[in-house]
């Protein structure tokens, strides 16, 4: 692991030591001035019932953007681009590269994702699927491979695999190791079959995805027409939805919540960084040094390598098609939960990036001063506002009542449960056009199900509160204290089971 220095171990206290400033000061001035910590309470409470309205809206907004874009014929919008124009690029020459990470996922999970690239609508002799896979894991991922590629490496241009070494210095055992090494050789081969790096869009995957099947044309269009191609990232919309109707209740509504915040994302694209699968140019990716080797969540520092790389020439344009992931699911409850928690531990680590974003803002002086520290400031209330949310909501209202006996006689103290209920009611609202949503974008119901498993669906958004603190604000806290105890987390993989499809 590299030195950091003090400054670098300064910055990784500051997002944890700001969660907890935010958890204990109200305990201390319930104590000391109780009727403030009730104020502000009812303040904040009322903040959050306009955010979340806020949030609703962005939500049913980026809906409608995905039923429209269903309704798209991009092959056509394709074929009627101008060939005058030279700020438009011509879309016949592109290659559609998907490189699948992979580490001990079986055919059964693969099998899937790699049929959802073969069957989507583009020349199939213009599509190259490579596995990124781990030295560690050679016995499996070489059977896989070999599988696989005697199944479909007659149906496209080619199909690769890329096997990282273990145990390089200064590497993290994770996906971003492995895919920078899958980038580069994927480069080498571009270079020795002749092919041109700015005519090639890559992906990268889960061993999950499964790509919608006019995902490749949208992505296509998006990057002719964009003359500043080389220097954006294309986001796909993640649904979570390949096994949601297996899946346990608390991990099926973290898998829609985890859903709807890019969709939420999808609407105010200024705010959006990576996530999981997206795309970019194979020109762009060389000349950002592929993905990151010593950082546990890759996606996420992928958009700042890129914001800095380029000195800050470099966005996320939304692609309004989803691609299909899995939600969590083990063989028993009880694993399922305990999985579910440590997938969240590892998404809110992305706070990891907090020095580095820092550091690099400060020394980058051809970035606009109000767009790096805007963008890092709101990384940073993002990050405290998942850790201490629901505490605020949930458990500080009661602090003054329960620790303040003079407070309790107080005309405040009488009105202010009442207050504060009418207001966090109004939040279900929200929450009712969440259920709402998330029955439109169920897959066909499997055999075997009851129809009235659609309104168990909708009856378990009650719950909400409960999964929030569990796998939202609780798994946030402890990555953020690791952090700022210098109690390093590595990279986690979420186990596939076949339970996922059963």
């Amino acid at each position: 692991m590299k030195k950091r220095s003090k400054f670098w171990r300064f910055l990784e206290i500051v997002p944890g030591a700001l969660a907890w400033l935010a958890i204990i000061w109200p305990v201390v001035f319930s104590f000391i001035w109780p009727s403030a910590v009730a104020v502000y309470i009812l303040v904040y409470d009322l903040f959050w019932v306009c955010r979340a309205f806020y949030m609703t809206s962005l939500l049913v907004r980026t809906s409608r953007k995905m039923k429209e874009a269903r309704r798209i014929d991009f092959k056509a919008k394709l074929d009627n681009l101008p060939s005058d124009d030279p700020l438009v690029a011509d879309w016949r020459p592109l290659y559609q590269v998907v490189i699948f990470a992979t580490f001990r996922e079986e055919i059964e999970t693969l099998l899937p994702s790699v049929e959802s690239v073969v069957k989507a609508n583009w020349p199939n002799q213009k599509k190259i699927i490579m596995l990124a896979g781990e030295q560690r894991d050679r016995e499996r991922l070489r059977r896989v491979f070999g599988e696989l590629k005697a199944r479909f490496d007659d149906k496209i241009f080619d199909f690769l695999v890329s096997e990282h070494p273990d145990g390089i210095e200064g590497e993290v055992k994770g996906k971003g190791a492995g895919s920078a090494w899958a980038g580069r050789k994927l480069s080498k081969y571009f270079e020795k079959q002749g092919l041109n790096e700015e005519e090639a869009i890559i992906y990268i995957a889960d061993a999950d995805t499964r790509f919608d099947e006019d995902f490749f044309n949208a992505v296509a269009f998006e990057f002719a027409v964009n003359p500043n191609r080389h220097r954006r990232t294309y986001q796909p919309i993640p649904l979570f939805s390949n096994n949601i109707w297996h899946t346990h209740t608390i991990a099926r509504l973290t898998a829609w919540g985890s859903s709807f915040w890019q969709m939420m994302q999808a609407s105010r694209p200024w705010r959006m960084t990576n996530f999981s699968t997206h795309a970019y140019s194979l020109k762009m990716l060389r000349e950002m040094d592929y993905w990151a080797v010593d950082v546990v969540n890759e996606d996420s520092r992928q958009f700042w390598r890129a914001y800095f790389a380029f000195d800050g020439d470099h966005k996320v344009v939304p692609i309004y098609l989803p691609v299909h992931m899995d939600a969590v699911i083990a063989d028993d409850f009880l694993t399922t939960v305990k999985n579910q928690y440590l997938q969240k531990r590892r998404w809110a680590y992305g706070i990891e990036h907090f020095p580095y974003i820092v550091t690099k803002s400060i020394k980058n002086k051809k970035i606009p001063f109000w767009d790096k520290w805007g963008k890092t400031l709101i990384l940073l209330d993002d990050t405290v506002s998942w850790s201490t949310a629901s505490y605020y909501l949930t458990v500080v209202g009661l602090l003054p009542i329960i620790f303040s006996s003079a407070f309790r006689d107080t005309v405040l103290a009488y009105n202010f449960p009442l207050i504060a209920k009418v207001l966090l009611s109004l939040t279900w609202i929200g929450l009712a056009i969440s259920a709402y949503t998330s029955l439109s974008y169920l897959p066909p119901k499997p055999k075997g199900f009851p129809r009235t498993k659609y309104l168990e669906f909708a009856a378990e958004w009650i719950i909400t509160p409960i999964s929030a603190i569990l796998f939202g604000s609780i798994p946030a806290l402890v990555s953020q204290s690791r952090l700022m105890l210098g109690k390093y987390l590595t990279f986690w993989v979420t186990p596939k089971t076949t339970a996922a499809r059963k």
